[in-house]
């Protein structure tokens, strides 16, 4: 049994939050301005609740009559939430006494727009919120338990907060992560950082042996004056890249000197697709510095052996870009049925 819910999650009727044991599993982005507190300790005022880690909570989810669901999704498949949500609910799918679910839904904080390929069942970035994903998964494996997905537009944190506000444990951190994660997590398949360990996170690229590129034009290429120019091999329409040196506190090359660019959004262009610009930068990367590796993650990470052709130097990007664009096409079909919300996905042309 599904159902798509219009009115907040206290104020429903049923039986099984009413008077039932009650699971929760929310993470420091269910904090809801209402109630000045996050939603677990709001229901246990008044309600039999347990708190659980994690979907991996057997014995927990086994004791209760509901599981109560909030997380902020990134709108990305790297997402590390997503594969634990689908072993639940396969496993609740062939239980014999499944629980009844409840997902406090949240706004996609990466928007509607699709990027890359339909690989392990998504994208790059799907699009999606965690109730349209939820939808997808318990509609493909012909699910039977109660999955009631509580609207985003009823819920006061997703109306009155910012999806970016409270930073995630993923590294998500700010409305900049939204806009480079679906690309930028990429290069956690190589030995080159991601920013992670600072404050900016996924805009952020660099290593120690990229020092070698700071002279830019003297090595890299002949007829752009600076980064920015339009024949400058890094070049996005929809990004300044601002040379620059890190050192990350924590994670890849900590307490290290990093040297690389930091992705500054242009706000006068709003066809920026991350996936695309970051394929071409780890290829401009690995063909101009010696030191480049890649690592035994990024196969998996890059999704697609005409993606990992093109890294090595094998194809070329229109190859690349009509591939991804197939690819694109194909799950904005497949995923249109399980929309709960208006406002269509849609691919940059």
């Amino acid at each position: 049994m599904f159902s798509f819910r219009t009115t907040p999650l206290l104020e429903q009727e049923d039986l099984t939050l009413r008077r039932g044991r009650i699971a929760v599993l929310d993470d420091e982005t269910a904090w809801h301005p209402q109630y000045g507190e996050y939603l677990g300790y709001t229901l246990a005022r008044y309600r039999n609740v347990a708190r659980l880690k994690s979907l991996e909570d057997s014995a927990t989810i086994a004791a209760a009559d509901a599981v109560v669901i909030e997380h902020q999704c990134t709108g990305n498949r790297f997402d590390p939430f997503l594969k634990p949500l689908r072993a639940f609910f396969l496993e609740q799918n062939r239980s014999q006494k499944p629980v009844s679910v409840y997902i406090v839904d949240r706004y996609n904080p990466s928007g509607r727009c699709v990027e890359g390929g339909h690989y392990d069942g998504l994208p790059h970035k799907h699009g999606l919120t965690l109730g349209e994903l939820a939808n997808m998964y318990y509609s493909e494996m012909n699910a039977t338990f109660p999955l009631h997905i509580i609207s985003a537009a009823a819920n006061d944190a997703a109306r009155e907060l910012m999806p970016w506000s409270i930073p995630q444990p993923c590294g998500f951190a700010s409305l900049f992560s939204s806009a480079f994660m679906s690309g930028a997590y990429l290069w956690h398949g190589t030995n080159v950082s991601c920013g992670e360990g600072t404050t900016r996170p996924y805009e952020l690229f660099g290593a120690p042996f990229m020092a070698r590129l700071e002279r830019g034009r003297d090595y890299v290429w002949e007829n752009a004056l600076t980064w920015n120019d339009v024949d400058s091999p890094v070049f996005d329409r929809g990004v300044y890249m601002r040379w620059c040196r890190f050192t990350p506190q924590a994670g890849f090359y900590a307490s290290q000197e990093c040297h690389g660019f930091q992705m500054i959004p242009n706000p006068g262009e709003t066809g920026y697709n991350a996936l695309l610009h970051t394929l071409r930068l780890i290829r401009f990367v690995r063909e101009t510095c010696p030191e480049f590796a890649f690592n035994d993650r990024m196969d998996t990470l890059a999704g697609s052996e005409t993606v990992m052709t093109y890294l090595r130097g094998e194809a070329d990007y229109d190859t690349l870009r009509n591939h991804l664009k197939a690819e694109e096409q194909k799950w904005l079909r497949k995923a249109k049925k399980y929309l709960l919300y208006d406002e269509p996905l849609y691919r940059i042309k």
